[in-house]
């Protein structure tokens, strides 16, 4: 059976669903950049999936940049934005922005919290 994504934690794939039915080829997505390029391109279809490719790309992004520890301020920055541009990528994805705005609240008030 087929998988819409593959993830284990700093790993990200989906499976491109312009190909089907005659071609079955996952690619992988390690940055926000190639997740809104994946949701922008229509290779991930349907609000649900839409909003899961987004928030594990930053997830996968975040994941592999552990180890420059970016001040607290730059992280919660990078992170809004990143969510910002992931919306941008498909406005009308409804599921999108609900993550975006779920996952913006929890940031704001961590960083409320930790500063």
């Amino acid at each position: 059976s087929l998988e819409a994504l593959r993830y284990r934690r700093g790993s990200l794939k989906i499976l491109n669903q312009l190909l089907l039915p005659h071609q079955t080829l996952y690619e992988e997505i390690s940055s926000v950049r190639q997740g809104w390029e994946a949701i922008r391109s229509m290779k991930v279809r349907g609000a649900p999936a839409i909003a899961i490719i987004g928030c594990l790309s930053l997830a996968v992004e975040l994941h592999n940049k552990r180890n420059e520890e970016p001040s607290l301020g730059n992280l919660e920055t990078f992170v809004l934005d990143s969510l910002s541009y992931l919306i941008s990528a498909r406005p009308t994805a409804v599921n999108m922005a609900r993550a975006a705005q779920e996952l913006e609240h929890f940031v704001q008030q961590e960083a409320k919290h930790e500063g």
